[in-house]
């Protein structure tokens, strides 16, 4: 369990990945050795989703540190999983793209020898490292000629890079990928539910198994409203209390949910007040805002940032002027860092003025998303065109290109 610091301190902004942090990384005492802790002991509250690597290693070049704190946890690690390693080496992967040449030779050394060396080479992958001939050339060698079949085996991943592209040179890949794909199943097609009839639809939602979700989807996608009644069918929620295919069957339903799902946001089911909760927030009017009020601060309360991020769009949309303290104050507490991608659209529906400093501090956020948000609303001024400018041409968060170039022809042209 990761003990966050006070939202307000540096280094809590810096481990929830705040734009905050980084304006103020430079002229902040202990900057480096904080910036140290959140590369090697990683602070995302969730990490399947949430990114750090971009946002750090920007850090760690701007404020030219020096790479053996991480070169010693990498050596210093021995655990079976690889995530404690992770971060680290997707910042390490980063580091080249803005110069940091350093950071070549121990990728290259942990991706050929280290104990978590697939690790190393998914970094490689996703940071777009790949394109580096320093890191690139002869590692395909390196790697296969380091590990065994069975080693390889393990980290294969059919049609994906780096492997496709080993699979060039490097027999023993083509062999495992082959051996792969002879014994892989046929993947199921999402095209072919249109074919399927509606009777054939319910009697497989009725029935349960993996298809469950997908025929959901699909009776929600042709305005069938049996979806509200399965939607109230406890019996077919699973052991989290949870409908799979559900919530996105209401969305495809739209404004047909509407009255029953007030009805549920008033009854005593909690799966289905929060289902009621989601379909108001899509697609309610303005006097469904006090229940998304509620909504909202039951979540921020809890802590559950998750639950928070829909009612915080619906008020947005709704432009609820009410929720503009709650929604700050989930823009600066929440520990999940792309929840505040939701809580700056909220602002900026409910309280325009209030966001335009918000999302100024976004330009600077660890999740592209947000950076992408704050672009587009952000106010004109001078300091923002620069950084506008320098976000349109960084290699480290490719991401936001379209969306910063797009907001300074905007400001340029006056449109």
């Amino acid at each position: 369990m990761i003990e966050y610091d006070d939202m307000a301190s540096f280094r809590g902004q810096l481990q929830r990945g705040r734009g905050a942090a980084a304006r103020r990384a430079s002229n902040e005492p202990g900057a480096a050795e904080a910036v140290y802790e959140c590369v090697v002991t990683d602070t995302r509250w969730d990490r399947q989703v949430e990114q750090r690597d971009s946002y750090l290693a920007g850090l760690v070049a701007r404020l030219d540190l020096p790479l053996t704190p991480i070169e010693q946890h990498l050596s210093s690690y021995d655990g079976e999983d690889g995530e404690p390693v992770e971060l680290a080496l997707q910042v390490l992967a980063l580091l080249p793209m803005v110069g940091r040449l350093d950071a070549v030779a121990v990728l290259r050394g942990y991706a050929t020898d280290g104990p978590h060396w697939a690790t190393a080479l998914e970094a490689i992958t996703d940071s777009g490292a790949m394109k580096l001939a320093a890191i690139w050339d002869g590692l395909a060698d390196d790697v296969v000629a380091g590990h065994d079949d069975a080693q390889l085996a393990d980290a294969i991943w059919c049609d994906m890079e780096p492997w496709t592209t080993f699979a060039r040179s490097q027999p023993r890949v083509r062999r495992i990928i082959a051996q792969r794909k002879s014994g892989r199943a046929r993947p199921y097609h999402r095209q072919e539910t249109a074919t399927v009839d509606t009777e054939d639809l319910i009697r497989l939602v009725a029935s349960g198994g993996p298809e469950r979700r997908w025929a959901l989807e699909e009776l929600g996608r042709r305005g069938d409203r049996i979806v509200l009644d399965f939607a109230e069918d406890s019996a077919l929620r699973n052991a989290a209390g949870w409908i799979p295919g559900i919530p996105q069957a209401l969305h495809h339903l739209g404004p047909a949910a509407l009255p029953r799902a007030r009805t549920w946001i008033a009854g005593d089911d909690n799966t289905l007040v929060e289902l009621g909760e989601r379909v108001v927030a899509e697609v309610g009017d303005r006097s469904d805002a006090p229940a998304l009020l509620v909504a909202l601060h039951r979540a921020t309360a809890a802590g559950n940032w998750c639950a928070a991020e829909l009612p915080a769009r619906g008020l947005g949309r709704l432009k609820i002027r009410e929720a503009a303290t709650e929604l700050m104050a989930a823009w600066e507490g929440t520990v999940h860092s792309l929840a505040r991608e939701a809580f700056l659209e909220g602002l900026q529906g409910c309280a325009p003025h209030e966001a335009d400093a918000v999302a100024v501090e976004g330009l600077d956020d660890c999740e592209p998303a947000v950076q992408e948000r704050a672009c587009e609303g952000v106010p004109d001024t001078a300091p923002v065109r620069s950084r506008l400018r320098e976000l349109a041409g960084d290699p480290l968060t490719p991401e936001v290109h379209e969306a910063a170039n797009t907001r300074l022809l905007l400001l340029t042209t006056g449109l």
